[in-house]
């Protein structure tokens, strides 16, 4: 999908090397739970914008949750998703998919499907945006983002981190459907006990963390994964993977 997406100009967009290895780790969808810390203006919502339009061109009758600070954001950044899928660029790689004719088209809320003809009985939207302590309703989710659901208000006191991680595990993290469903949280970290810290320490979590500074010019993301994790971890070789994952045990 970022092959849809330009620059002011008409010029394509084009990923850096940083933004290459997000998007490795976004479509790996045996990533269930994944935290990607970064800098300001690193481009996050333009690469998980672009990973949810291809998402939804593949699967556009599932349900998304789309989180950011503030609901004013989320409905941006919404809209901004909703862009990327109504370009003719977009169309011409995922053809047919179109507003889903009786459901809702709202900032906040919209929807989808293949012909614009929605699935019998489908009432949950495609996209649904809410900013952090938002009352989250709906089914269970196929994915939920948080797009920079932290800021410097919301991590400013200890009253206000302990809100926050509330409400991502009560409401957020627990309207993903179990088992399948992905939760992606992507933003800049605040403080050291904010929600992203506290997720790093869990170590539950597959974590890509690129700093803010560096002691050189080049500059290196540290990716850590659970302990015990099963799936691909990026730099393995394939074949060894295989190998693990089909040792035949006598």
């Amino acid at each position: 999908a970022w092959l849809c997406m330009e620059v002011e100009g008409g010029i394509p967009l084009w990923p850096a090397a940083h933004h290459w290895l997000w998007l490795r780790l976004l479509c790996d969808t045996t990533i269930r739970r994944l935290l990607i810390i970064a800098p300001p203006e690193s481009a996050k919502t333009t690469w998980v914008v672009a990973y949810l339009a291809a998402s939804i061109g593949f699967f556009p009758e599932e349900p998304r949750i789309f989180a950011s600070a503030s609901g004013d954001v989320a409905k941006k950044r919404s809209m901004a998703l909703r862009q990327v899928i109504e370009s003719a660029a977009f169309q011409e790689v995922f053809p047919g998919v179109r507003l889903a004719r009786g459901l809702s088209y709202e900032q906040h809320q919209w929807s989808v499907a293949h012909g614009g003809q929605a699935r019998a009985g489908r009432i949950h939207p495609t996209v649904s945006a809410y900013g952090t302590g938002g009352s989250i309703t709906g089914s269970r989710a196929f994915e939920a983002i948080g797009d920079d659901i932290l800021d410097h208000e919301n991590t400013r006191t200890a009253y206000q981190r302990e809100f926050v991680h509330t409400w991502a595990h009560n409401s957020l993290f627990s309207r993903v459907r179990a088992r399948v469903g992905r939760i992606i949280l992507i933003g800049t970290a605040w403080h050291h006990d904010d929600l992203y810290a506290r997720i790093r320490r869990s170590g539950q979590w597959v974590v890509c963390h690129l700093p803010l500074l560096s002691p050189g010019a080049d500059v290196y993301a540290t990716l850590t994964y659970p302990p015990g994790y099963r799936g691909r971890r990026l730099g393995e070789p394939v074949a060894e993977v295989f190998e693990e994952e089909h040792e035949q045990v006598p």
